[in-house]
């Protein structure tokens, strides 16, 4: 036998290890919906309803995922998110090499990427959720060079373009005013114009009279802001926030 190929038993296992995975992943993920829809009527509190729902739901799919990403390396396609911030910000690229996060980024992104079925939209917000969370993680304790985000975003995929406002959202000195209201203004996705609100609301403190005015009358003149009930939200948050600014 070679030796880099598996025992005959392997071999043999895995179609039935796959199926138990997958009927796993159904059972668990139907059971898990039982409960979220079962604690709708039973008072139970928003925050572990969600979860239990988005948990759910992600089990059910995750056999297709799982299909999905086989596909994918069967085609030699991989979203290498380092290698494409490398191209411009090297040096913001380098110091996530080194905090190890290459392989979950990209594994994130090719995920993201790929599954763009419209059924699955909420899900592919939870994956890019996951990754901002990651960046901005970094950024609150690594020391990143603010021109190098700011040229990451304006360089940058869709993805990168979100990772950069994620390493604002940690480290708020980074953030640049016009990269924010470009965000607001032009974005490639509903998913970077969302993060770039929210970033506007959480930095509402380090913005300067005249970047507050900007930010509010972006949002007075974009109609895209009316697509999604999460971004009217937190645009009004922001409103709130900018009249509670002029009574002060």
């Amino acid at each position: 036998m070679n030796g880099t190929e598996p025992p005959t038993w392997v071999v043999k296992a895995r179609p039935v290890v796959d199926v138990a995975g997958r009927i796993l992943c159904l059972v668990l993920g139907a059971a898990l919906l039982v409960a979220g829809l079962v604690g709708i009527f039973t008072g139970v509190g928003e925050g572990a309803l969600v979860t239990v729902l988005a948990a759910g739901l992600l089990l059910i799919v995750m056999p297709s995922i799982v299909d999905r990403i086989r596909s994918l390396r069967l085609g030699q396609f991989e979203v290498d998110l380092l290698r494409q911030m490398a191209a411009s910000a090297k040096k913001t690229a380098d110091t996530l090499e080194r905090l190890g996060m290459r392989q979950e980024l990209s594994a994130y992104a090719t995920i993201y990427t790929e599954l763009r079925e419209s059924d699955l939209t909420a899900l592919r917000g939870q994956i890019l959720d996951r990754i901002l969370q990651r960046v901005a993680n970094a950024a609150a304790v690594e020391k990143f060079d603010k021109d190098e985000v700011a040229g990451l975003f304006r360089t940058g995929s869709p993805v990168v373009r979100v990772i950069a406002l994620g390493l604002m959202e940690g480290d708020r000195s980074l953030i640049d005013t016009a990269v924010l209201l470009d965000a607001i203004n032009g974005p490639l996705t509903g998913n970077e114009q969302f993060h770039a609100l929210q970033l506007a609301q959480s930095g509402w403190g380090r913005l300067t009279p005249d970047e507050r005015h900007q930010v509010l009358a972006a949002l007075d003149h974009n109609p895209q802001l009316q697509e999604g009930p999460d971004r009217v939200a937190v645009a009004q948050q922001i409103r709130e926030l900018g009249a509670n600014s002029r009574i002060c």
